[in-house]
């Protein structure tokens, strides 16, 4: 007999699931929560499919559940299945893999980019002892505001201390408007990635010359954090992410209205758009100021991917057809 072959049943203590974590790491914390060894409480969920087995699958790798092995999950922690998608990413379905068996409980695993949650969050969830929570970085914020602590993406281990920067705290607010109002959210975080590497890749002699007051609101911030701003080649860091946040979070809500792209896309006219720039970072625009210019590339860029349609809608009319004559 197999482990998922017992009826399923509340466990005598269910670990509280963390926002964006991953089926492995919740199973686990709910397996030492109970003194049950390992991939115990995976095993129990269901039948393994394909060939991954073993400890290893506790980290850097999500699973994929059917019904069945889902409403074990649900039987396990008491709490409705619903509940359990908005945390656990999960159970939300959409992800890769061939179709799992219909007649009986079963999970597949594929790997994923994890990363530690909010030190806070994972103290309150697994107390002092319990093993580490693993959680999917684009499934869950950047920021947690319940603690105030800077989280950052997969690479960046680092949690910062945000109760004396609300600048970080409102960008992060501002981020969830953004990505709500776009009607896409997938399509919204993608632009705001770009948007995050646009600014990050203003070269220093640049910054001084043109936009003095937001290069100083960047050492200003890595001053606070303890991190540097430029590296020896003149480029922002990959550790400077924290530090030029909210003006990625500005740029990211003027390049995802629908209204400018659509004007940027049909006429090659920047200005707008760096009016718009520098209405949002407190400088006096400056259109074309250098061909490294990361906003003036993003408009270019914008505006050669519309071309066929520029001139399909611009270009002097066919003859009509034989037959409409």
């Amino acid at each position: 007999m197999r482990v998922w072959h017992v009826p399923a049943r509340r466990l005598p203590v269910v670990a509280r699931p963390i926002a964006g974590e991953t089926i492995p790491s919740y199973a686990r914390r709910l397996g030492a929560a109970n003194d049950l060894p390992g991939t115990t409480m995976l095993r129990a969920l269901g039948e393994f499919t394909g060939r991954t087995s073993g400890i290893h699958l506790l980290t850097g790798f999500e699973a994929r559940l059917n019904e069945h092995a889902a409403a074990r999950l649900e039987a396990f922690t008491g709490r409705p299945g619903d509940r359990l998608a908005r945390v656990l990413p999960g159970l939300r379905g959409g992800y890769p893999g061939p179709p799992l068996p219909s007649g009986r409980p079963a999970l597949s695993f594929y790997v994923v980019h994890t990363r530690l949650p909010c030190r806070r969050c994972q103290l309150a969830a697994s107390g002092p002892s319990g093993p580490d929570a693993l959680v999917m970085p684009g499934s869950t914020p950047l920021v947690c505001h319940r603690h105030r602590r800077w989280l950052g993406r997969a690479h960046e281990p680092a949690q910062h201390d945000l109760s004396a920067a609300p600048d970080i705290l409102a960008a992060s607010r501002r981020l969830a408007q953004v990505l709500a109002r776009s009607g896409d959210r997938a399509w919204a975080w993608k632009e705001f990635t770009r948007a995050w590497d646009l600014t990050r890749r203003q070269p220093e002699y640049a910054m001084k010359k043109y936009m003095p007051a937001q290069e100083q609101r960047w050492r200003d911030r890595a001053a606070a954090f303890g991190i540097p701003v430029f590296t020896g080649s003149g480029t922002a860091t990959i550790a400077s992410a924290i530090v030029t946040f909210p003006e990625a979070v500005a740029l990211a809500a003027i390049i995802t209205d629908l209204r400018l792209r659509r004007y940027a896309a049909l006429h090659w006219d920047a200005g707008p758009l760096y009016q718009r720039i520098g209405a949002s970072l407190g400088e006096t625009p400056r259109l074309g100021w250098t061909l490294n210019d990361p906003a003036h590339r993003w408009a270019h860029a914008h505006y050669d991917r519309f071309e066929r349609v520029r001139r399909e809608s611009w270009g002097r009319p066919l003859p009509p057809p034989e037959r409409f004559k």
